[in-house]
């Protein structure tokens, strides 16, 4: 079974196999970006500076022992914003077409366009809206609960999978990034916008997405990764959380924030994430904690 030390570790190794992944590519294609240089730099010496962690012997003061232990959820968003530059500069958008080509074949249509049209009800807009926003604060609000409650393992079983995920996700939208139905289609009706969580998402997506951030739903492998973690740790917490990542996951496709195959393709990140991890750990047959 995984120590909480090793999953640290781990954790750390993530991050730096991301970092040194990107600078591998900047390498590459330093042609296609003004700048590559500092990119660079910046990526080598973050990758450096993770990696020295591990020297680390002693336990740090509270403030460093906290961002210590919470540096990747500060640091993929940053590193987020900086996925659309790099799938700019160097990404193949050849996979978009085919996936909205698919995705009509499939569905009759674009369900992203036309299940707003079938439910344009405000309740049901503001209600998935929430969910869809709160997919900002359940990673800091469980994780959180976690490390104050001092759940070793399942903090760092969260933290790493999550790592996991994420770097997985940004290497594929940086190489085969996707246009999302956000960039491409006109938001959801009139009658739906006006209201308060439907422009606060909106307000937040406008600044804070990545075009070519689509496929795989990161929205929906993180909920869904952190959903199975709180299923086998504690499992009172997925209970509570199944309705709000349910309408998260429905949020996705009816406010045009993604496509249904960007959610399938989440979905299954996630599972085979956390299926291989608990494969590879032994922790698929361990008991949940209540």
């Amino acid at each position: 079974m995984t120590s909480e030390p090793n999953l640290r570790r781990y954790t750390d190794n993530v991050v730096v196999a991301y970092l040194l992944a990107t600078a591998g590519l900047l390498l590459v294609y330093r042609s296609r970006l003004p700048h590559w240089d500092t990119y660079l730099a910046v990526h080598v010496a973050l990758a450096g500076a993770v990696y020295s962690l591990r020297f680390l012997r002693r336990k740090l003061a509270p403030v460093p022992e906290f961002f210590r232990n919470w540096y990747p959820v500060i640091a993929f968003p940053f590193l987020y914003k900086e996925v659309e530059v790099f799938a700019a500069a160097f990404g193949n958008w050849g996979l978009t077409e085919p996936i909205r080509e698919l995705e009509t074949a499939l569905f009759a249509g674009q369900p992203s366009i036309y299940l707003s049209e079938l439910l344009p009800f405000v309740f049901l807009s503001e209600f998935i809206h929430f969910c869809y926003l709160s997919h900002v604060f359940i990673l800091p609000s469980i994780g959180g609960y976690w490390y104050h409650t001092r759940r070793e393992t399942a903090f760092r079983e969260l933290i790493y999978l999550v790592s996991i995920t994420l770097a997985a996700s940004y290497l594929f939208f940086i190489l085969f990034p996707v246009d999302s139905p956000f960039y491409l289609s006109k938001p959801p009706g009139k009658q739906l916008s006006g209201h308060f969580f439907y422009e606060l998402v909106h307000f937040v997506s406008d600044r804070g997405g990545a075009r070519g951030g689509a496929f795989p739903s990161t929205h929906v492998s993180i909920t869904t990764v952190i959903w199975l973690v709180a299923w086998r740790q504690q499992r009172k917490i997925a209970y509570w959380l199944t309705p709000i990542a349910a309408g998260l996951i429905f949020a996705t496709v009816y406010g045009r924030f993604h496509y249904v195959l960007d959610v399938i393709a989440g979905l299954a990140l996630a599972g085979v994430i956390v299926g291989a991890y608990g494969l590879w750990s032994g922790k698929s047959s361990s008991t949940p904690k209540t």
